[in-house]
């Protein structure tokens, strides 16, 4: 502070606060590269720095392998024996399709384009299909078909292209071996922009075909582009949920624009209203809304719309639980009931899984929880950060203590500001009599704005398990946490 701030008047605060952002600046580095010295301060390690300066390419490439390691050593550490094992089902990542439309702002529907693919492919039991963000991740980390195959653990890659100038629209699309990188099978399809939905179900039986994907009878009748023939509200939906993804409040009121838009052009597009319920619950869950009540009853009202107009609709159901979930509403029966509506339908909707595991914590069902949390890790090789929360949490009020740290740790380490993950390390860092780590912990909760007062976390944490409510609080005590 002295050598820094000599002529300054700032507190510790501001450290704590510098120490964050550098440790978001440099992401995925932060936790070799700067280390947290209890009781003395902050340490940069240089000694896990390259001795050269790598190209960027290969930083990324590098950085991306650390995390698929260290994401499948978690699990194997952190989560009961797996369900269902990968080699019972054949295995599939729908990469990202390249956009020759000339023009960078067409990515939105390219990219949407390829979603829809992994969407329809995923109502296959006899498919597992990874998550668009595992497989849109690695792929801009990897160029050779090998390596993304297997880092995401797959036997298949489907690739592609969309161009699209004016009203006409072609797309191709190949099947890749991902033990050898050759095409098995690949084909383009031309026609005029309104022939989309045609184009898909094309490519989409030409798949299932090649790779003689067995389909029940229900899967038979499932299997196919649906939800909308109006090729505006089709591209108004692409374009919210490329908007939605930014997560800032102005991008959230674009995203409401655009799937009103398509609602507007067609009043029953089921995906288009639960995608507009999750953009009304995320306004309030960010503090973007001045008026909480009318923006959650319109989340509501959209979401059991998309349920009500396509109840096979696994997207409906986890846009509806996913609401249900949230602590301004929280009705865990209900909640449980839509996530495992949306499974049945889905069985690869990893995200369903991970947020259905959060509710089981929160109902008293933490051995549950690791259980339901496995399937999202053994589905999704390259897990968002937030799939960690449920390990965290449900090891936590188990008892686990060391290996809730070390889950948390992983998931602060690649988002330093998660306010609910600090409160609860802190509090398991109370239960493991590790006061020094606790205190420079509330520390940094601090400097992000939160009250380090008992009773003003317990009114945010999101728990109504009785028992659990009261090992959190013993936590919080006994890392020496003011009532």
């Amino acid at each position: 502070m002295e050598r820094v701030w000599a002529d300054t008047h700032v507190t510790d605060d501001s450290l704590v606060q510098c120490i964050s952002e550098i440790r978001k600046a440099l992401g995925s580095e932060a936790s070799a590269l700067l280390r947290t010295v209890p009781k003395q301060g902050y340490c940069l390690d240089a000694s896990h720095a390259s001795a050269r300066r790598l190209p960027l390419f290969s930083t990324v490439r590098i950085a991306a392998l650390v995390l698929v390691s260290a994401a499948l050593a978690l699990s194997a550490l952190l989560l009961a024996p797996r369900l269902q094992t990968a080699s019972e089902v054949q295995s599939i990542a729908v990469l990202p399709f390249e956009n020759l439309s000339g023009n960078a702002e067409q990515a939105y529907y390219s990219n949407g384009l390829a979603e829809e693919l992994i969407v329809n492919l995923s109502r296959i039991a006899d498919l597992r299909v990874v998550s668009r963000a595992a497989s849109f991740s690695v792929a801009e980390s990897a160029s050779d078909p090998r390596q993304v195959a297997r880092e995401l653990r797959v036997s298949y890659l489907v690739d592609g292209s969309v161009r699209r100038e004016g009203q006409t629209l072609r797309i191709t699309a190949a099947l890749i071996d991902g033990a050898n990188g050759e095409n098995i099978w690949a084909d383009s399809y031309s026609g005029a922009e309104a022939d989309v939905f045609a184009l898909q179900e094309t490519v989409l039986t030409e798949l299932v075909r090649v790779m003689s994907v067995r389909l029940s009878r229900q899967e038979r009748e499932r299997l196919g582009v649906r939800g909308t023939r109006d090729v505006d509200a089709f591209d108004n939906y692409l374009r919210g949920r490329e908007l939605a993804g930014f997560l800032t409040a102005s991008h959230n009121e674009q995203a409401e624009e655009a799937f009103a838009e398509a609602i507007r052009r067609d009043p029953d597009y089921a995906a288009a209203h639960a995608q507009l319920s999750i953009v009304l619950s995320m306004r309030v869950e960010y503090g973007w809304t001045n008026d909480m009540t009318n923006t959650l009853a319109r989340a509501v009202w959209h979401a059991e719309r998309a349920v009500s107009l396509s109840p096979d609709l696994p997207f409906a159901h986890f846009a509806l639980g996913r609401l249900l979930s949230r602590s301004f509403i929280s009705d865990l029966a209900e909640a449980s009931a839509e996530f495992e509506k949306a499974i049945e339908l889905d069985p690869n909707y990893t995200d369903a899984y991970a947020f259905y595991a959060i509710v089981q914590v929160s109902d008293g069902r933490a051995e549950d929880a690791l259980n339901t949390i496995s399937e999202a890790f053994a589905r999704n090789p390259v897990p968002p950060y937030w799939y960690f929360m449920s390990v965290g949490a449900a090891n936590f009020h188990l008892g686990n203590y060391e290996a809730a740290e070390a889950a948390l740790t992983e998931l602060l380490q690649r988002n330093p500001n998660l306010q609910n993950a600090l409160r609860l390390l802190i509090a398991t860092y109370g239960h493991m009599g590790r006061l020094d780590d606790a205190e420079w912990l509330t520390m940094e909760y601090e400097a992000l704005g939160g009250p380090a007062a008992i009773t003003e976390i317990m009114q945010l944490v999101n728990i109504e398990h009785p028992p659990y409510r009261e090992a959190v609080i013993d936590g919080l005590r006994l890392a020496g946490l003011p009532e």
